[in-house]
Order: C-alpha cells, then structure tokens, then sequence
C-alpha cells in the first residue's frame, strides 16, 4: 500500500526543524571558539577580497578587517561577513525533505554564492559610500538587507526546483 502523506504534517515538520536547526546554528556561531576561527578570519578575508574587487577602480587601502575606498572607511564585522544568511539557507536545505546527496548539493551551490553575494555587498557599499554617503546607511540597512535575505531565499528555491524537485518527479508519469 503507497505511503500517504500530510501536507499540513509537513509544513509543520519542515517548520518546526528550520527554526531549530536556525537556533541552533546561530548558537554554535557566537561561540568564543568559533568566533576566532570563523568570524575573525572571515571578516578579514571579506575585507581583502573586497579590495581587490575595487583595486582597479580607485584608491584602496586595507587594515586587518578594515576597508577603504577612496577615502571611505568601514570595518567588516560579524554582522556583515555574510555567516547568518548563510546558516538560515542551511537550516532550510538541512530541513528540507529529501536525500542527504541532495543536501550537500544544496551546501556546494548556497554557501558560495551567498559568499559571492556579501562580497558584491560589500564593494559596492564602499563605492556608495564614497561617492554618495548621504545614502550610505540607507542602502547598507534597508536595501542590502533585504537583498540579500531575498537572493538568498532564491537560491534556496533554485536548489530546490533543480536538485530536488526532479528526483521527487521520476517516479511521476505527466
């Protein structure tokens, strides 16, 4: 006898296991250890990478995790290094029902491009900020923000259309 599911059991499964796996990972993340070998080294990272994107477009200077561009300075921290968005889509993937393959495909496609995605963040703040500051904090809370918890919805949706949707559809006849 096929195994019949509910819908309204799934969406409360599914529910319930995001918002754990959400506090869970944001736990383990402000920890005193992982603050050091991830966040630490990231926003540092963030901050490089970030200078290399503008070098070719005006004078750049960095210092540890702080930025300049053309006279603008920020200091990359925590909440800008991109780790929170990304442990939401990894709570979602990991939530998700489907097979750990698929999950890992999720990880190998989401991580990298949120990280794309803060690093654009991040440069092309600095490029607001030095030539247009007066809308700096505006774009940096309202717009970025925004952006990228709705990019990062959307690879979480990619993922789910093209490597999980198909193989729930084999065994379907259309």
């Amino acid at each position: 006898m096929p195994e019949t599911t509910n819908p309204r059991r799934d969406v409360l499964r599914f529910a319930g296991t995001f918002l754990v796996l959400v506090f869970v990972f944001r736990w383990v993340a402000s920890l005193g250890p992982i603050e050091r070998v991830l966040h630490d080294p990231l926003c540092t990272l963030i901050a490089r990478l970030s200078g290399a994107l503008l070098t070719p477009f005006g004078a750049v200077l960095v210092q540890g995790n702080r930025l300049a561009f053309d006279g603008f300075w920020v200091v990359v921290v925590e909440a800008c290094n991109g780790v929170l968005p990304t442990l939401i889509y990894l709570a979602a993937v990991f939530a998700f029902p489907t097979t750990w393959t698929a999950r890992l495909w999720g990880g190998a496609i989401g991580i990298p491009a949120i990280f794309a995605l803060n690093l654009i963040r991040v440069a092309s703040l600095l490029v607001l900020g030095a030539h247009w500051p007066s809308v700096f904090e505006q774009v940096h809370i309202y717009v970025w923000q925004t952006l990228v918890v709705a990019l990062s919805m959307g690879i979480w949706i990619f993922w789910a259309e093209y490597f999980v949707r198909p193989t729930a559809r084999l065994g379907t006849s259309t």
